[in-house]
């Protein structure tokens, strides 16, 4: 069973690739130093002798293994097609150990031969590094034929995978023959492993309130549009879908698991007891208790300002700073921003350590930490300057240690400037949430009986 992924690799030094090989220092006229540096890393991480088994799986298709950086650029060289994508990047992943290295490679080879071999040159690796044996499959984004560009977009995607498919039925090996749909993005997969909010846990949220004080679906519409969820149930639709506030993505219901799809959420909701308005109604009845105990928001209260403002932001997200996370019920509009609370948490802990109460306040203390950057950015170039000369080795030593303290020094000043800019660009929005809170709040206050 073969896995096929492709990517475009631009000329970014940020590449996730590119600590894995070292550029070479050689330059060719017309090239960026990013273009060179992205070739040049991902035809090294291809080729990684580690990997590769001193290279006993590396083919070349249309130029050489070794000079295939040189080659690929004179080809774009030639036709004046130097920037933008340098080159694609196609892996192919068998299942464990359901092939041998050689027919991997094998495979890997006649699959590029038949999808670029005709018009680009190409660079086929098979790596062994792994508990899966998989192709890396490296092609110049320029045709030495014609000199068009290789035009990335989905129906290229399927051929590859078509051709991937074909070539492993030919020779008797699996494949899916019902792929499923695009998965979970892996940065929301590790953030809800970490137990971190999400918009798609904090969707299952809502909609498990929704469907538990619903005996219907028009109740459930209701309950929904109190979350400040937008939402489209039209049969005649495949699938349902409901909009976070503040978003403009909508998100399948079905792509939020097993227990969301559009029959799940129906059979849940139609398997309510009556009961579920009564408990509604007592939960919107109950009144609170009044204690004279001096309580967490008094003492936010009792601040001032900027430090007042997030304080009470952080308390109504539950997660003050000094404090364990405290589960709440939060208000639909503050829903997302639990994405959110650790930086608003140490904004609070910013403002309070240098004692910020205005925006006055905060334009003085971002100014004193840019004139602190510059002077230490100084200082550190000053002494970088000096161990380009010949020194004791004490003294060199001694110049270093001040580098990494000021670097150091540089690092905490950089961070507090990103939280002062921060809070410059966020207060606004806090403010205006936080007025929508205690707005509603109040608004329901009036409505219950007394």
């Amino acid at each position: 069973m073969a896995v096929t992924k492709i990517k475009r690799i631009r000329g970014n030094p940020g590449d996730p690739l590119s600590y894995i090989g070292n550029p070479e220092k050689t330059r060719n006229r017309g090239f960026s130093e990013a273009d060179r540096q992205a070739l040049a890393d991902i035809i090294a991480y291809a080729a990684d002798e580690k990997k590769t088994e001193k290279q006993y799986f590396t083919t070349g298709i249309n130029c050489d293994v070794e000079n295939a950086r040189e080659q690929f650029n004179i080809t774009k060289l030639s036709f004046n097609k130097t920037g933008g994508i340098v080159c694609g990047h196609c892996m192919q992943s068998f299942d464990g150990y359901e092939v041998t290295p050689e027919v991997a490679h094998e495979i890997g080879v006649q699959m590029a031969k038949e999808l670029w071999g005709d018009r680009f040159q190409v660079v086929v690796a098979t790596h062994l590094n792994t508990n899966n044996v998989h192709n890396h499959i490296v092609f110049n984004s320029v045709s030495f034929v014609d000199g068009k560009r290789f035009h990335f977009c989905t129906e290229e995607t399927m051929r590859i995978r078509a051709v991937s498919d074909r070539i492993c039925r030919e020779r008797n090996l699996s494949v899916i023959e019902h792929p499923e749909g695009k998965r979970v993005p892996y940065s929301l997969y590790k953030m809800e492993k970490a137990g971190m909010p999400t918009r798609y846990n904090v969707a299952r949220q809502a909609l498990d309130e929704a469907i538990s004080v619903s005996a219907n679906m028009e109740e459930f519409k209701s309950e929904l549009k109190k979350r400040g969820y937008l939402y489209q149930f039209n049969p005649r639709r495949k699938y349902w879908t409901v909009t976070p506030p503040g978003w403009t993505k909508a998100i399948r219901t079905d792509r939020l698991g097993d227990q969301y799809t559009r029959e799940m959420i129906q059979q849940r909701i139609f398997s309510n007891d009556i009961g579920v308005r009564m408990q509604r109604m007592r939960n919107e009845c109950r009144s609170t208790n009044h204690y004279d105990l001096k309580r967490r928001i008094d003492k936010i209260m009792g601040r001032s300002g900027l430090e007042k403002l997030y304080l009470r932001y952080c308390y109504e997200l539950g997660y003050l700073p000094k404090y364990r996370q405290n589960p709440v019920r939060l208000h639909a509009v503050l829903k997302e921003e639990l994405l959110k609370c650790d930086l608003y948490s140490e904004e609070a802990k910013f403002l309070a350590r240098y004692n910020i109460s205005t925006k006055e306040d905060l334009e003085k203390k971002m100014k004193s930490l840019m004139e602190d950057y510059s002077s230490i950015s100084a200082q550190r170039s000053e002494l970088r300057q000096k161990l380009r000369r010949k020194m004791p080795v004490e003294e060199e030593a001694q110049c270093r240690e001040k580098v990494r303290e000021l670097t150091a020094e540089l690092k905490d000043t950089r961070k507090e400037l990103k939280l002062c800019r921060d809070i410059r660009e966020r207060s606004g929005q806090v403010e205006r949430n936080l007025e929508t809170v205690i707005e509603d709040r109040t608004r329901g206050k009036e409505r219950k009986p007394l």
